[in-house]
C-alpha cells in the first residue's frame, strides 16, 4: 500500500489502535469512531434540514415560474424556467449547492482510512516497527513459499492469519515475546461473534453474508424516512423520478461497499447507517420545516427592515448634506 491510501490509513490506524488499547474490543473501537464522524457532521445535518425547509417554502414560487412556460417545450422556454429560478434563488439567499454532499464525502474518507488501517493491522494499528515488519515479512513468505509481489496489500492480513503457525519461526531477538503477545490479542480481537472483521463477504459469502444484508437494510430505514417525508412537505418534488433513483442509490452502495470491502469496513457502515437514521428522525423532530420557515421569514423581516431604515438614514443624511450646502 503506498501513496494516498498509506498516507490516509497512518492516522485512522493510529486512531484505531489507540482506541483498540483502550477498549481491547476492535467493534466497540469503530464504534467510537463512527459516533465521532457523526457528531462532525450534526451541523452540516442542521445546515441541510434549514435549507431543505427554505427550498420547500420557495417551492410554491417555482411552481408560479413553470406555470408561465406550461405547454412550452422550447430549448429557450427551459432556458427562462433556470434563468428565472436562479435568480429567485439568488434574492432569496438560497443555495442549492449549500445542500451538500458533506456526509457522503466525509464517509467515503473515513472508509479509506479505515480501508487502509484494516489492511494494514501490523503495521498500521499495532505500529510495529521496521526491523520486526521486515522479519514477519521474510519469515511468512519464506515458510508459506508464497510470491510477495502477488499478495499486495493483503500480506499482513494473510500472515495474521498464519501467525499461529509461524510464531516459533520469527527472530526472538526482534519478534519479542511481548510483540507476539500483542499480535495474538489482535487476532482474536479481529473476530466478533465469530465473524473475521478483515475478510471480505464476497470471498466468504456464506458465513459473511449478514454484514451487505444489514448494511442495505440499514441504509433503507433512512432513504425511506426521507422520502416518504419529501412527499407529504413536497409532493411535487417527490413525483422527480430522480427521487425515487436516490431512495434506493444509498442502500445499493451500501450492500456494494458491505460486499467487496472487508467485514470490518461494512460494520462501521452498518454502524453508521444506524447512527444517521436517529440523527435524521431526531432532526426531523427537533426541526420541524414550519418552524424552521416561520424563523426564517422573521429574519427576512427583522433584515429587510433594517436594510429599508439604513437607506432611509443615507437619504436624510444626504439632504441634510444638500441642505447645508445650499445654506453655504
Amino acid at each position: 500500500m503506498t501513496g494516498f491510501y498509506d498516507w490516509i490509513a497512518t492516522p485512522f490506524g493510529w486512531i484505531l489502535g489507540v482506541l483498540y488499547s483502550l477498549t481491547d474490543n476492535y467493534l466497540l473501537s469503530l464504534l467510537i469512531i463512527t459516533v465521532f464522524v457523526r457528531l462532525i457532521l450534526v451541523p452540516s445535518a442542521v445546515t441541510q434540514q434549514k435549507n431543505s425547509a427554505k427550498q420547500m417554502r420557495l417551492q410554491a414560487k417555482v411552481n408560479k415560474i413553470k406555470a408561465k412556460y406550461a405547454g412550452v417545450q422550447t430549448r429557450d422556454a427551459q432556458q427562462k424556467i433556470q434563468q428565472e429560478t436562479q435568480e429567485l434563488y439568488s434574492r432569496e439567499g438560497f443555495n442549492a449547492s449549500q445542500m451538500g454532499c458533506l456526509p457522503m464525502v466525509l464517509n467515503l474518507v473515513v472508509m479509506m482510512g479505515l480501508y487502509g488501517a484494516i489492511y494494514s493491522p501490523l503495521s498500521k494499528v499495532l505500529r510495529l516497527g521496521p526491523a520486526v515488519m521486515e522479519n514477519l515479512k521474510t519469515v511468512y513468505a519464506e515458510v508459506m513459499n508464497v510470491d510477495m509481489a502477488k499478495q499486495g496489500t493483503r500480506y499482513e492480513l494473510n500472515l495474521l492469519h498464519e501467525f499461529a503457525r509461524l510464531s516459533d519461526k520469527f527472530d526472538p531477538a526482534i519478534v519479542t515475546e511481548s510483540i507476539r503477545g500483542r499480535i495474538a490479542d489482535l487476532t482474536d480481537g479481529l473476530t466478533i461473534f465469530g465473524i473475521d472483521l478483515t475478510q471480505i463477504p464476497k470471498d466468504n459469502i456464506k458465513q459473511l453474508i449478514i454484514i451487505p444484508i444489514l448494511a442495505g437494510v440499514t441504509a433503507m430505514l433512512t432513504s425511506l424516512f426521507m422520502f416518504v417525508k419529501q412527499r407529504k412537505q413536497n409532493p411535487e418534488m417527490a413525483k422527480n423520478p430522480m427521487m425515487g433513483c436516490m431512495t434506493f442509490m444509498s442502500p445499493a452502495m451500501s450492500v456494494a461497499f458491505a460486499v467487496t470491502l472487508p467485514a470490518g469496513i461494512g460494520c462501521y457502515w452498518i454502524i453508521s447507517n444506524i447512527l444517521s437514521f436517529i440523527q435524521t428522525v431526531a432532526l426531523s423532530a427537533a426541526l420541524k420545516p414550519d418552524k424552521i420557515i416561520a424563523a426564517q421569514m422573521i429574519d427576512e423581516t427583522v433584515e429587510r427592515r433594517s436594510r429599508e431604515e439604513s437607506v432611509k438614514k443615507r437619504v436624510a443624511l444626504m439632504a441634510a448634506q444638500q441642505d447645508q450646502k445650499k445654506e453655504g
